[in-house]
């Protein structure tokens, strides 16, 4: 009976998650942080979609994340002593 039931879990677990990958269901448990800020920028023929955000190990930096529908870039550098400032 134990056995039975188990399968049953398992069938049912399986249709739940069937189109995740595993890589999506182990991140479930990852902190989420919010972007500092995120906003589009106007192109012609591309969406840009970009995403600021403080790292949470280097509080003095911030980190810009840009994304199309073919490619993604970040670049991060030292925040300056006014913007620390008025943190």
């Amino acid at each position: 009976m134990k056995k039975i039931l188990f399968y049953i879990f398992v069938v049912f677990a399986s249709s739940l998650y069937a189109d995740m990958t595993w890589s999506q269901i182990m991140s479930w448990k990852n902190k989420t942080i919010k972007p500092d800020a995120k906003y589009n920028v106007e192109t012609e023929g591309y969406n840009v979609r970009v995403y600021e955000f403080t790292p949470a190990t280097d509080p003095g930096s911030t980190c810009i994340m840009t994304f199309t529908n073919e490619k993604m870039g970040m670049f991060c550098f030292a925040k300056s002593k006014e913007a620390i400032r008025r943190k």
